[in-house]
């Protein structure tokens, strides 16, 4: 009879914790049912919402561009010149960009305005050029230092070359020196590209070497235009004669190398040709 009741009652216990646990599974399950409807909501809205957000933006920039594009808003309508030099002429400038009044500046070109202002103005050495929303261009620019003045002596004018080798203008600085010019028998013009920069380079490496390396005064550079040659004059007229087209240095060491068996320092010499390679000749007064 107690092995009955024992019995009983260990069934009844199972049964209860099998009811018990399947109503903890069937709650647990209902809450996870229930998480996962939240969860699955807040993942719809947030797509929604990112949706929703990258819609916006996509049509605030389509509204942007076309108000970009079609309105007169960002076209160019004020250009100014920041400049260096007093002798800049801004009319002239503002002259030369008259076609790019009105251009969208969005898709303006700095290097179209770089060209067309290289192509009228030679002398500008460097042009920067920034954007003052909605509607300026701001240009910076510097000319090329001068460094001789010119004497045409087939025409007697003077006129000033920039370090860039361009004619600034037709009358002398007298701060500068003098660069005599022979064999151009047409009048140097400004704004023309006379010299390259290499040979105003070798112009002054030739002066410095003379004085510095040989000190010897220089009394006065004689360019001769149609054969590219420079003659330095020096102590009692005496002329060096120089091949522009060949490299400076090597030209004028033959002189160091000869001035011992010349007597380049207690003879006078009519001159002494430096052009011919591996070469010297000289003819005394």
């Amino acid at each position: 009879m107690f092995r009955k009741k024992s019995r009983h009652r260990r069934e009844f216990l199972l049964d209860s914790h099998q009811k018990d646990s399947r109503r903890s599974r069937k709650w647990r399950n209902k809450t996870l049912y229930v998480l996962s409807r939240i969860l699955l909501l807040r993942h719809i809205t947030r797509l929604f919402r990112t949706s929703f957000l990258l819609g916006t933006a996509l049509i605030l920039m389509t509204l942007f561009i076309f108000f970009a594009v079609f309105s007169p808003y960002f076209d160019l309508k004020k250009i100014t010149v920041q400049r260096d030099n007093p002798n800049i002429n801004v009319s002239s400038i503002e002259e030369t960009l008259s076609d790019f009044y009105g251009r969208n500046l969005l898709f303006f070109s700095r290097e179209e305005v770089r060209q067309t202002l290289g192509e009228s103005f030679p002398e500008f050495r460097d042009i920067q050029i920034e954007e003052d929303w909605p509607s300026e261009m701001i240009l910076k620019i510097s000319v090329s230092p001068p460094l001789f003045n010119l004497l045409n002596t087939h025409t007697a004018n003077f006129s000033v070359i920039s370090e860039d080798g361009v004619i600034l203008q037709q009358e002398s600085q007298e701060e500068l020196p003098v660069l005599k010019v022979f064999q151009h028998e047409k009048p140097i013009l400004v704004r023309q590209k006379f010299l390259t920069r290499e040979e105003l380079e070798k112009i002054r490496q030739a002066e410095k070497l003379l004085q510095e390396e040989f000190e010897l005064p220089l009394h006065a550079s004689h360019l001769y235009w149609a054969s590219q040659e420079l003659h330095l004059i020096s102590t009692a007229d005496m002329e060096l004669w120089i091949d522009l087209a060949q490299p400076i240095e090597p030209q004028m060491q033959k002189l160091n190398f000869s001035a011992d068996e010349i007597g380049l320092y207690t003879r006078r010499f009519d001159h002494i040709d430096l052009r011919i390679p591996q070469q010297i000749f000289w003819e005394y007064r």
